[in-house]
């Protein structure tokens, strides 16, 4: 039996793009001239890709589907509780609604190559974008360029793309509750811990401290570790501190990082908060093992998975989205780790 043909084959045929393909197919006359499109069309005919249901033009078939590409160096990408929390949303939502979700977890720098841009059968597409943000632009106009509806999650929005949405939550406005109410207390020196791979959302949380600490003077240092190690986590807390002394303030970039923190701090006999305030962010339920309770910022995770769904859900229904950025406001939950 002959293979079907895919994007892919249809783009080597015609000699062209994925994303050339992709826009014939979907009916995008934008930067596809006339004689480009005719060779488009030629090639999907001989390959039998997409039927001619109107004699003049091409159109998609609906796949009930939606993709999920997340970028992300770790191949355990799904034991991340924010991870997890995102893609429960989006499936839950999708399938209350007669879609199903396909999940791809690339390398940063692999996406062109993934089975979701050479071989898409979805009708939309999610994007999870990591990496300095020139990459992650990037990433954002290869999948623009198939010519199917884009939300992109937990990045800030770009002026160019074109019938593409951003859903995110707003991390700098969280880090500057979480930093107010550190300020609380005297403070002269805080470090940050951050994972050693660059995220929006981390991005945001940095400026959002920064912005609050600046203003009071207050020394910001960091700790850049895998996140995913524990063991990693700790060594680079205890190097700091062997290097640079006790701060005042210990900023995790999520709980797992303060936990481990303070289980760190109070192994060397300083007292948390007295010695050191520390804070987390996320309020995922495991937070509740922390002794004492953490001081840190609820996400909506699962909240960004339903609001990018829905937004996906209704572009498809009506042909255009009905908003171009949504950013899901954050609450400061009190605890006893700071001030």
């Amino acid at each position: 039996m002959r293979e079907r043909p895919t994007l892919h084959s249809v783009a080597q045929k015609a000699g062209v793009s994925i994303a050339t393909v992709s826009k014939v197919v979907n009916g995008i006359t934008s930067g596809v001239s006339d004689a480009t499109r005719v060779q488009v069309e030629a090639a999907i005919e001989e390959l039998g890709y997409r039927p001619n249901r109107s004699g003049r033009s091409l159109r998609v078939q609906r796949h009930q589907a939606v993709g999920l590409a997340i970028v992300d160096p770790s191949p355990r990408f799904l034991a991340d509780p924010f991870t997890t929390n995102l893609v429960a949303g989006l499936c839950n939502q999708l399938n209350t609604n007669g879609f199903g979700l396909l999940l791809y977890g690339v390398m940063p720098g692999k996406l062109g190559e993934s089975s979701l841009i050479r071989q898409s059968e979805v009708d939309a597409i999610c994007l999870n974008p990591s990496g300095e943000r020139l990459e992650r632009l990037a990433a954002m106009e290869l999948v623009s360029g198939l010519g199917q509806p884009l939300v992109v999650i937990q990045d800030r929005s770009v002026d160019n793309l074109q019938d593409v949405c951003f859903v995110r939550q707003d991390d700098q406005g969280g880090a500057e509750l979480l930093a107010a109410e550190v300020m609380k207390r005297p403070c002269r020196r805080a470090v940050m811990v951050i994972a050693d791979i660059p995220w929006p959302a981390v991005e945001h949380r940095v400026a959002g401290f920064k912005k609050v600490f600046d203003r009071h003077g207050v020394k910001l240092d960091f700790i850049r570790c895998d996140e995913t190690n524990s063991q990693a986590i700790t060594d680079g807390i205890a190097d700091y501190l062997d290097r640079s002394g006790v701060p005042d303030v210990l900023v995790g970039q999520n709980d797992q990082i303060a936990i481990a923190a303070i289980h760190l701090l109070t192994a060397r006999g300083l007292e948390v908060p007295r010695d050191v305030a520390v804070t987390g962010y996320n309020a995922f339920p495991f937070t509740g093992v922390s002794s004492p309770a953490l001081t840190t910022i609820r996400s909506r995770a699962y909240e960004l998975g339903v609001t990018a769904a829905s937004a996906l859900l209704d572009r498809l229904e009506r042909g255009a989205f009905q908003q171009r950025e949504y950013v899901l406001p954050l609450e400061l939950v009190p605890g006893n780790s700071a001030p």
